[in-house]
């Protein structure tokens, strides 16, 4: 039997506890980290970074910030957000330099995740689970680590539709009841709007990479989507209700009207629209790490101050850091796109789907920002965009009936 490496398994872990608590998650993070240390083959994992898209806009994130650290303004915010900053690139640059197999491992974890979280989904509509830290972000929607999950099961829908052409025999029909039981674990439990957007947008980019030649063909599959996308938002109550209640919130935000703390849209309007008031008041260098709370709070009513980010990471960076600031972290998520997109096979076609699920869960939500989406979900993609540089076999590897690495 071949040996397994201790990163193999802590990668292994990580793309498990993706659905876990965000303790489990920051554990793993330290983890991967002391093993590949632990390890020590240094130079080929920097060689593969250098290998990616996304080393200068890092480096450049990373420079652009210390220097609004250093010659901005500092809050009693400032040393969280330059904490979280700079894990967002400590976790890009645990998870592409994993190598090949190692990215295997973590989407095993992540596959065996999907399933226990099915497991414990349908356990709790059956018979109903007790409150559990464990598994209530699983099983109840409601704050940030349960969209984490709601969005890694859209992307497991998405991914699972979209490969049994590639797969055959038991590992297709894996791939499907996988796919069938994420959508069904979104529309019963987790009904986040963010993960149907993120189911349908990653359904037309993977047929639209598949059948950019074919346009017949693309026109029905596109049709097929769109019905899913109308079945969705007219026969899923959790999601035609908060669609409904959402559109009421900005239309009333709109006019004009009081917004309160408990609506969800109408909170995101004004927070949308008074960062974006902060952009265009300083556009070069932002009000500073840590100063959009400090704005926010003087802007709106006591009600509403008690919100730390804007759920818009893209805005987050432009108003503490500037326009160049959300520009490089826009150019930080998109880096491996263009990439993705010129291969013509399942590894591009899945990092096309894993990556703009990243932007739009960054531009609905602080999905980088909040370490209860920004570790779990960001490593996932990551992982994606690095399987989507290898030869689309390594994707029968992922899912049970495969022979191990």
């Amino acid at each position: 039997m071949p040996r397994v490496s201790a990163v193999c398994w802590v990668a292994l872990f990580w793309g498990f506890a993706a659905f876990f608590p965000i303790g489990l998650n920051y554990a793993a993070f330290a983890a991967l980290a002391a093993a590949m240390a632990w390890q020590g083959d240094w130079r080929v994992r920097l060689r593969r970074l250098r290998g990616e898209p996304n080393g200068w806009p890092a480096g450049l994130f990373l420079g652009w910030g210390l220097l609004v650290l250093a010659f901005g303004p500092h809050y009693p915010e400032t040393a969280s957000n330059a904490f979280h900053a700079l894990r967002i690139v400590l976790t890009l640059a645990l998870a592409l330099a994993l190598s090949r197999d190692e990215a295997v491992w973590a989407l095993r974890g992540f596959w065996l995740g999907i399933a226990v979280a099915l497991a414990l989904t349908a356990l709790h509509l059956a018979v109903g689970l007790p409150p559990g830290v464990l598994w209530d972000s699983i099983v109840r929607y409601g704050g940030n680590k349960s969209l984490a999950n709601a969005v890694l099961l859209a992307l497991a829908a998405s991914t699972g539709l979209l490969l049994p052409p590639l797969l055959s025999g038991r590992q297709r029909v894996w791939a499907l009841v996988l796919a069938l039981g994420a959508m069904g674990a979104l529309g019963a439990a987790l009904y986040s709007r963010t993960a149907w957007l993120v189911v349908i947008v990653g359904l037309l980019a993977g047929l639209l990479h598949q059948l950019r030649a074919q346009r017949r063909r693309l026109l029905l599959a596109v049709a097929l989507v769109a019905a899913l996308a109308l079945g969705a938002g007219l026969l899923v109550p959790g999601v035609r209700d908060r669609v409904a209640q959402g559109a009421h919130e900005v239309a009333s935000a709109y006019a004009g009207e009081q917004v309160t703390r408990n609506s969800s849209w109408g909170v995101r309007f004004r927070m949308y629209t008074e960062t974006l008031a902060m952009v265009r008041e300083r556009p070069v260098a932002g009000w500073g790490i840590g100063g959009w709370s400090d704005q926010w709070k003087a802007r709106v009513e006591p009600e509403l101050a008690s919100a730390n980010m804007p759920h818009n990471d893209f805005l987050w960076m432009g108003a503490q850091t500037g326009v160049p600031g959300a520009l490089l972290l826009l150019w930080l998520v998109a880096a491996g796109l263009p990439r993705a997109w010129r291969r013509h096979d399942m590894s591009g076609r899945l990092g096309v789907v894993a990556l703009l699920s990243m932007l739009l869960a960054v531009a609905a939500n602080s999905a980088l920002r909040d370490a209860s989406i920004g570790l779990s979900v960001w490593f996932v993609v990551l992982v994606f965009q690095r399987l989507s540089t290898e030869p689309e076999d390594v994707w029968r590897e992922v899912l049970p009936g495969a022979s191990r690495s």
